[in-house]
C-alpha cells in the first residue's frame, strides 16, 4: 500500500531502493517509517561480505512510484547486522522528484550525432534532439531509421557530454515541416552507464528548476 506523505514523497512497505553509500551501490528494502522522523531499511550487504556500516553514515536513496522517480540525501542513525539487518535513517528533510513519463519530456533543441548498430559499415548521422527525458528523447533526422533500430548518440548538453548512448527505435514519422529533416523519431534508451545517467539527471535537475522559476508569481509593486 502506497502513503503519499504531507511533503509529496512516496513510501510504500516493501518498495525495492537503490542506496549509496560512501561509493558502492545496494538494492535495500523499505521496511517501515515515522513521517518526519526516521525510515527502516534492510541492513545492505554482497552475498558472502559483510559491509561495515557506522552511524551518521551519509546515504542516498533513490527509487520510482507511479512514474516519479524520487532522490534525497540521508544519514544512518543505527544499523543492526545481527540478529537480524536493518537501519534506521533519518527522515529526509527535502527531496528531489522528476516525472519518467513520455509525456513530461523537457523541450530541447540540440544537435547531435548517431550511427546504426549492427551495419555493415558504421556511418555517422545528424540530427536535431527536441525532446529529452530520463527514459527517451525525440529527434528530427533526415536519414530514414526504422522500428527496433538499436542506434548510438551523442549529443552535447553543455552540462556534460553525452557519448555512446545506447537508444532503441520505438517509432518513426514523417515531419512536414521541415525539408532539412523529415523525419520524426521516438527513443528510448537502453541501460545508461553510471557516467550517462549522472549527467542527464544533472541536465533534468536544471530544466526542472528553471521550470519552477518560471512558473512562479511574480510579486507586484
Amino acid at each position: 500500500m502506497k502513503t503519499v506523505t504531507k511533503t509529496g514523497l512516496h513510501l510504500s512497505l516493501g518498495k525495492k531502493i537503490r542506496a549509496t553509500m560512501r561509493g558502492e551501490k545496494y538494492q535495500v528494502t523499505l521496511r517501515g517509517w515515522v513521517e518526519d522522523e526516521y525510515l527502516i531499511v534492510d541492513y545492505p550487504h554482497f552475498p558472502g561480505d559483510f559491509v561495515k556500516i557506522a552511524p551518521l553514515t551519509g546515504c542516498s536513496l533513490s527509487f520510482t512510484s507511479d512514474g516519479t522517480y524520487f532522490d534525497f540525501k540521508t544519514l544512518v542513525l543505527h544499523a543492526v547486522a545481527q540478529p537480524i539487518r536493518i537501519m534506521v535513517l533519518e527522515y529526509p528533510k527535502s527531496f528531489t522528484s522528476y516525472k519518467l513519463r513520455k509525456n513530461n519530456r523537457h523541450k530541447a533543441n540540440f544537435p547531435f550525432s548517431y550511427s546504426i548498430e549492427g551495419g555493415a559499415t558504421e556511418t555517422t548521422f545528424t540530427g536535431t534532439i527536441r525532446d529529452l527525458s530520463l527514459s527517451g528523447a525525440l529527434i528530427t533526422h533526415a536519414h530514414k531509421l526504422t522500428k527496433g533500430d538499436d542506434i548510438r548518440l551523442n549529443v552535447n548538453l553543455a552540462l556534460g557530454e553525452l557519448s555512446g548512448v545506447r537508444a532503441q527505435v520505438r517509432n518513426v514519422r514523417k515531419n512536414p515541416g521541415s525539408k532539412s529533416e523529415p523525419f520524426v523519431t521516438g527513443l528510448e534508451f537502453s541501460k545508461l552507464s553510471p557516467e550517462q545517467d549522472k549527467i542527464l539527471r544533472k541536465f533534468m535537475g536544471t530544466r526542472m528548476g528553471e521550470r519552477r522559476r518560471a512558473d512562479r508569481p511574480r510579486s507586484s509593486r
